[in-house]
Formats: C-alpha cells, structure tokens, sequence
C-alpha cells in the first residue's frame, strides 16, 4: 500500500484553491484518495472524481485546521481498494464502511 508520505498535504483552504477550476469539470477521468486527519487522527476516508465538490460536501469533517492527505490516480478500482485498505486500518471515526467484523463485503480484493 502506498505510505502517508507519498501523498501531497492539503489544508482545506489549498484544496479548493488548488483544485478550483474542477468546478464545472463533469467527466474527469482521475480518481482521488484522500484522508483526512484532524489533530492528528484520522477523521474520514474517502475517494472521488471531482476533490473540489468532497471538500466542499465535507465542512463537518474538515476543519480549516485539518490535514488533508491526497493521492491521483488513473483507475477507479485500484483507488477503491486503497481506500478500503485506508478505512480498515485505520478505522476513521466518520466512516462505517469495511470498520464492522462480518460486515458483507461490497467488491472483492
């Protein structure tokens, strides 16, 4: 799995500054892992197509203080194993998905 220091760091503020322009993009064809730590703990996992419209969606989950950990990458399902791989380990407080024991599995490894 790809370690916390290979992803690009993020206040919320640089994400929609940096990604601003996606705005009005409706077909992209990259796919973002992000996690976000408040703190220093890990608060939400996620992935997206378009970060500018997750960041905006997630004012509850990220503060203007958090850090935002942002992956790109060209395949969607690689980017949805990362991100169970993320969630499992570790266990962010505002996601449920793939944290419960014998929780049915929605796509395979």
């Amino acid at each position: 799995m790809v370690p916390l220091r290979e992803f690009r760091q993020y206040r919320r503020r640089e994400v929609l500054h940096q990604y601003r322009s996606w705005r009005y993009v409706k077909e992209n064809r990259s796919y973002f892992l992000y996690l976000i730590f408040d703190s220093g703990t890990c608060v939400y996992v996620g992935e997206t197509s378009n970060i500018f419209w997750r960041v905006i969606k997630h004012k509850d989950k990220c503060s203007e203080g958090a850090v935002i950990y942002l992956q790109e990458y060209p395949d969607k399902e690689d980017v949805l194993k990362l991100e169970k791989h993320y969630i499992r380990m570790l266990k962010p407080k505002f996601n449920n998905r793939y944290c419960q024991i014998n929780q049915l599995e929605l796509f395979q490894l």
